[in-house]
């Protein structure tokens, strides 16, 4: 498409390219917030920065019901609508500034990946899963604490309340299971081990995953187009309830599958106490149904029972393989582990 008829379409009118001192900094204070907030990104700084002075960014008039800030890859430079103050923390900015950064081009210039999510010749895969990676980072870059909010008849604590929350609660979720490092660096394309930690992790069951974030972002522009009339195949109660239906079973399988996974690889009694506490902490983000509380919470703690019942079975197998010098180990661990496991939890 011709970069200034889709700019058309969008509703953004070009008004002038940021000075230089701008941009250096603009570049200098997001490199900075990047490897502060996330260490791991640390020995990354020069690559960051450097790739952000060459960015270029303009001033526009942004009428569409677009965001205020706006990366196209198109022509690879950024739209800053008139009124936003870049000296200020933007979060929409942090947003388009990381998907600038995400971008990585084959020789013929055509994009092979954008953190996540992938492009193939007849498909994009990992849209969703990229969507939700950039906005957990972006409101973390803002320092936001997590907020209880409710949206499309769900319940779920985030750091972003306002703009995909659902997704980015289930980055929140998926961060909490396997860890930040290697998702960040992924995202910028410093480093890239997250395949094989997430296959790994969540074998046949992972692309299933990805498809269902994929699906979430689908089925939220879909619901938007429904509400202004554009969409008509399915009612905007529909779509949200598609949205829950989504949600609420890939939080199941990302649940079920690490644990599941997990408890057959612990090699020490210490292990199998954290990550018995790591399974009772999870609640903390599980998102509920606010119309059948009852469906999660009634999942979860049938859950609870059979895990525990497996991180028992594997006390007791390192218990007994270790000998009688870990006896009293192993009774201390089993007097808080069932005090752990019938504790009723709390939403």
């Amino acid at each position: 498409m011709n970069i200034q008829k889709k700019l058309s379409r969008l509703g953004i009118e070009k008004i002038e390219e940021l000075d230089k001192k701008d941009v250096n900094y603009l570049a200098h204070y997001m490199a900075n917030c990047m490897t502060n907030t996330f260490l791991t990104m640390q020995d990354y700084y020069n690559e960051i920065l450097a790739k952000l002075l060459n960015c270029t960014m303009y001033y526009a008039k942004i009428l569409g019901n677009v965001a205020k800030v706006n990366y196209i890859y198109e022509d690879n430079c950024i739209y800053i609508d008139e009124n936003i103050n870049i000296y200020e923390p933007n979060e929409e900015l942090f947003h388009e500034l990381i998907h600038y950064l995400q971008v990585f081009r084959k020789n013929n210039g055509k994009i092979k990946h954008i953190g996540l999510c992938n492009f193939g010749d007849f498909s994009v895969k990992g849209l969703g899963l990229n969507e939700a990676l950039v906005q957990y980072m972006s409101a973390s870059l803002m320092k936001k604490e997590k907020q209880r909010t409710r949206i499309y008849g769900l319940e779920l604590k985030t750091i972003s309340p306002d703009a995909y929350p659902v997704l980015t609660n289930l980055m929140e979720q998926l961060v909490y299971l396997i860890g930040e490092d290697e998702i960040l660096l992924a995202s910028i394309n410093a480093k890239n081990n997250f395949d094989d930690v997430f296959y790994n992790t969540f074998e046949e069951k992972g692309n299933q995953i990805i498809k269902a974030f994929d699906k979430i972002l689908d089925l939220k522009n879909k619901l938007l187009e429904a509400k202004e009339g554009i969409y008509k195949k399915e009612t905007p109660q529909e779509i949200e309830a598609s949205i829950c239906y989504m949600y609420v079973n890939t939080q199941k399988i990302m649940l079920t599958k690490y644990f599941d996974k997990m408890v057959t690889m612990l090699t020490s009694i210490q292990e199998i106490d954290f990550y018995i506490e790591k399974f009772l902490n999870f609640n903390k983000i599980l998102g509920i149904l606010e119309k059948n509380r009852e469906e999660v919470l009634d999942f979860y703690e049938e859950y609870k029972d059979e895990i525990m019942k497996k991180f028992d079975k594997r006390l007791m197998k390192l218990s007994k393989d270790k000998g009688k010098n870990t006896l009293s180990e192993y009774n201390n661990i089993l007097g808080r582990f069932i005090k752990r496991a019938f504790h009723k939890s709390s939403f």
